[in-house]
């Protein structure tokens, strides 16, 4: 076995897994194989593999100018890879081009054919690292999604969407920010963005449970709230990893934290004994609470089709497979039902989705507040005055494609106040 052959075989089985029978990229199966390389060849697969996916739509597009005939799935799957480290990422060609002909081999393909195209590409790798991605080569099931998207918005995503994601991290405390030992762009007195690129969990702030990596997007709607008293009680319905919680907790607020799934549960706790945050957890089917019970406040962080975090995982364009809307926005709506009726009058409802697709954020609100006219939405407000903020709140509420601030790059997302009148 050549150098290197073994990690880029992984990394075809992952790839085709993915693609093949929409597998996550945090399924058990995908996990053993990872970690059974040292740490040094996971940093090498997890660039590979992400990369992979994010420039699949390039590579196909430069597999289509070399190569007529109708490849089969695997073939396809070891080419994208191959042209992401030719091309994109700027690997050895011989290693690559090697590696990839002994993978063939084991997989029964014609070698001759990947041998062959892949020199031809290699030569050509500097024009082709300029191959240009358009609305229309995106899939289907999300150009039909987005419908409503104006010029503007398409550019916008295109220029966006591949790029790898910046690290955004949130602070107990503003004292624990200034003792920060790294360097760090803030966005708050409590989060910034981290300047430098490293294994986080050297860091020894992290291992004192100082702070949490979160998205911007996703601890924008929670630094914002609209009150904050000590009395209230608080529910994340579907709080693992934990992210809301602890900014909650943080805040010296009471909340009982909730989520369904055992493993996602798992990292809750963990996160939350690093931390030393201590807070009620429920593993339950937030549409089975009983609701003699009520809350004044309700993080409803509810199941979507996660595009807006299609930096961070892009599988969700590179499986065959497209989202269940339909079973999301059933679900979605169920669960704003359910949260209205385990709500203290006056009290609010934080409906969040990773998502920017109208099904899921603007119509799931809209639809809701037919249902029920004892609900409004309530003003999102800002507490820093930031312009770059406010270019994603229209008084009503939060909603961003994937984008940057303050040159680091955010997730696509939507957020809204709902208030029991």
């Amino acid at each position: 076995m050549i150098k290197g052959e073994k990690i880029r075989f992984d990394i075809h089985n992952i790839l085709y897994s993915i693609y093949k029978f929409n597998k996550n990229l945090n399924s058990t199966s995908i996990k053993n194989l990872i970690n059974k390389h040292s740490e040094k060849d996971i940093s090498l697969l997890n660039n590979v593999t992400l990369n992979s996916m994010r420039y699949h739509l390039h590579t196909s597009k430069i597999i289509n100018q070399y190569i007529k005939k109708k490849l089969q799935d695997h073939e396809k799957i070891l080419l994208v890879s191959a042209i992401t480290q030719i091309v994109f990422l700027d690997f050895k060609d011989y290693a690559v081009i090697n590696c990839s002909v002994e993978i063939a081999k084991k997989l029964k393909m014609y070698h001759g054919l990947i041998n062959a195209s892949l020199k031809k590409i290699a030569k050509n790798k500097i024009g082709l690292k300029k191959t240009i991605i358009e609305f229309n080569d995106l899939p289907t099931w999300f150009k039909n999604q987005s419908d409503d998207f104006l010029d503007t918005n398409k550019i916008h995503f295109i220029d966006n969407f591949n790029q790898e994601p910046s690290i955004h991290i949130v602070f107990k405390s503003s004292d624990r920010l200034n003792n920060f030992e790294e360097k760090l762009i803030k966005t708050s007195p409590v989060s910034g963005f981290l300047i430098n690129k490293k294994d986080l969990k050297k860091i020894k702030s992290f291992k004192e449970g100082d702070w949490w990596v979160q998205d911007f997007s996703s601890f924008f709607p929670i630094h914002n709230l609209p009150y904050e008293n000590e009395n209230k009680k608080f529910l994340d319905a579907c709080a693992a990893p934990g992210g809301k919680t602890f900014q909650i907790l943080s805040k010296k607020l009471n909340i009982i934290s909730n989520d369904r799934s055992d493993s996602r549960l798992k990292i809750l706790k963990s996160n939350l004994k690093r931390l030393n945050l201590h807070t009620e957890v429920l593993k339950k089917d937030f549409l089975l609470f009983k609701e003699n019970k009520k809350y004044d406040f309700i993080i409803l962080d509810a199941p979507c089709s996660s595009v807006g975090t299609i930096r961070r995982n892009p599988e969700i364009f590179f499986k065959t497979k497209s989202p269940n809307f339909k079973e999301l926005n059933e679900l979605q709506k169920k669960m704003l039902d359910k949260a209205s009726l385990l709500l203290n009058k006056k009290g609010f409802i934080l409906y969040m989705v990773c998502s920017f697709l109208k099904s899921e954020t603007i119509n799931q609100i809209n639809k809701f507040l037919l249902r029920r006219d004892d609900f409004e939405i309530y003003k999102f407000t800002i507490l820093e005055r930031n312009k770059q903020y406010s270019k994603f709140v229209n008084k009503q509420f939060f909603i961003t494609l994937p984008d940057t601030i303050l040159n680091y790059k955010i997730d696509g997302y939507f957020a809204a106040y709902l208030r029991k009148k």
